[in-house]
């Protein structure tokens, strides 16, 4: 557990509507329906260890987001717990939870909302270091002007504006207001997604050189396993709140285990496949509201069978640093298809 920086243990997110007084008074005398559940995390365990760089990756809507959100404390978890450097962060008090919060930085996909536009460049990166007492008032200039010239910007930037930048420049000033804290663990929420393709590789590779700058840890989520393949050193697939598949990153390109993540990576366009129709995957992610039984993919899944429909496969062990959450031997990736019905 020493090399654990972070850790989701059976985390599950429900998100449920507060009825007011009138609606409960209307459900209690069944004149109106429960609000409805959103399952949004179901049973993650997920562990980070100290200057990894985990890839998280899956459709829109499976639980991405909330799980980094979760796992940055800025959410609490329905059940299970969050652990960072061995501790629950929900029993933090006082100064260790000040020290957990500036640890663990969170850059989000939008950088203009994501920044104050009535504040200047200089006051954006230098508050949070200023306010924590982290740097003495007279040097938070020279720490912003650093901090510019290291994310790629001029200094002389620091008076203007957010919105006098492009959406590159911004996600910049973005990176530079997380380490002005000094943090050990950065969880970057599609942080590349709204960038032209261009940015997009000179952003990660930012990520890259400041990693082993500043000996950071990071959990990088998108859904472009393109994007994940040049930055992570292990993969994690999630499909509809839960972890299908954990592999190191050269592996899951190489042998997939799960259904879902050979199908995502069928959809990668590649100089090879020239001329072939990309499709979308076959049939729609069920509704979080309400999540199929057993295998959450088993409705999109081209193999699967009874036990599919019924049973939810665990997480389990298969090979050196690989896991994956399928009924189906997957322990030599996906060439033993297709298989026997039955179990």
């Amino acid at each position: 557990m020493s090399d654990i920086l972070a850790a989701a243990e059976n985390v599950s997110k429900k998100f449920r509507q507060n009825p007011d007084f009138a609606e409960r008074l209307a459900i209690r005398l069944g004149a109106a329906p429960e609000p409805p559940t959103v399952h949004a995390l179901d049973g993650v365990s997920l562990s980070i260890a100290r200057g990894e760089v985990v890839g998280l990756v899956g459709e829109s809507g499976c639980g991405k987001s909330t799980l980094g959100r979760v796992i940055g404390g800025l959410m609490k978890p329905t059940e299970g717990r969050v652990l960072h450097d061995g501790k629950d962060i929900a029993l933090m008090r006082g100064a260790e939870a000040r020290k957990m919060r500036l640890d663990t930085q969170i850059i989000f996909q939008d950088p203009m909302s994501a920044l104050n536009p009535r504040k200047r460049v200089a006051q954006i990166i230098g508050e949070a270091p200023r306010v924590h007492g982290l740097v003495p008032r007279a040097e938070v200039a020279e720490l912003v002007q650093r901090l510019l010239a290291t994310v790629g910007l001029d200094p002389a930037m620091a008076e203007r504006f957010s919105h006098q930048f492009s959406g590159g420049q911004r996600q910049r000033i973005s990176i530079a207001r997380s380490l002005a804290v000094n943090p050990r663990f950065l969880i970057c929420d599609e942080s590349v997604a709204a960038l032209d393709v261009s940015i997009q590789a000179q952003v990660i590779n930012l990520f890259m050189e400041l990693r082993r700058s500043f000996a950071l840890t990071l959990l990088f989520i998108s859904h472009d396993l393109s994007v994940v393949r040049h930055i992570s050193d292990r993969v994690v697939i999630m499909y509809l709140g839960r972890v299908v598949e954990v592999s190191p990153a050269g592996q899951v390109f190489e042998k997939p285990l799960h259904p879902y993540t050979a199908a995502l990576l069928e959809e990668i366009p590649r100089l090879d496949r020239r001329g072939r129709r990309f499709t979308a995957i076959k049939g729609e992610i069920p509704s979080p509201m309400n999540p199929p039984p057993g295998c959450h993919f088993h409705p999109r899944c081209p193999h699967a069978f009874d036990r599919c429909r019924i049973e939810r496969p665990a997480l389990v062990a298969a090979g050196p640093g690989q896991e994956v959450a399928c009924h189906l031997n997957m322990g030599k990736g996906l060439a033993h298809l297709p298989i026997q019905q039955g179990d």
